[in-house]
């Protein structure tokens, strides 16, 4: 049995694990028994927790989890790419899809075990007296962090930006790959 295709390498680890941390600052308070009020002894975080609420009910009205502008949907649901991540006997292949990315605004580095990639969507500035009926499109920085599974090797690193689309190529130590070894019992 392959146990690589049960358990395949996680190339998400450290985004989940920011992720998560930042769930934890963004906690919410404890509420007294009974009731749905956070327990604050202060009325301007009383008013605060108040107003957030009263926007959240508002924008779940609209389909919106949270109000955009108050942190929780910024980092989820703004402007992030997706990833396509392939791999074979050779090297993995990852596509990052950037509509509306300028090559100039991608960077793509190599921190420790982990190929961070950042960059910005810049909003087009319109002048004109036009008013918006919706706007769909995301726009701002964004950055996503990719785990290097072991056999990847760092120094056969190649990345290309072409029509919206970054493809990451990274080869891969055949010796790393399959690497085992018998440990006798003693």
């Amino acid at each position: 049995m392959d146990l690589k295709k049960i358990s395949p390498w996680n190339w998400f680890r450290k985004e989940q694990e920011q992720a998560r941390e930042q769930q934890n600052m963004n906690a919410v308070p404890a509420t007294r028994e009974g009731g749905s009020q956070p327990v604050s002894s202060d009325p301007v975080t009383s008013l605060h927790d108040r107003m957030d609420r009263l926007f959240d009910d508002f924008y779940r009205q609209f389909g919106l989890s949270q109000w955009p502008a108050l942190g929780g949907g910024i980092t989820e649901d703004f402007f992030r790419p997706s990833v396509d991540i392939k791999e074979s006997d050779r090297h993995y292949t990852l596509h990052v899809d950037m509509p509306g990315v300028e090559k100039d605004d991608v960077k793509v580095e190599l921190e420790g075990d982990a190929l961070v990639i950042r960059g910005e969507k810049q909003q087009e500035r319109d002048d004109s007296d036009d008013n918006y009926h919706f706007v769909e499109r995301r726009y701002g920085a964004f950055q996503r962090i990719l785990d290097l599974p072991a056999d990847a090797r760092a120094e056969d690193l190649r990345a290309k930006f072409r029509n919206g689309v970054l493809t990451i190529t990274i080869g891969r130590d055949p010796e790393q790959a399959g690497s085992s070894r018998r440990i006798e019992v003693e």
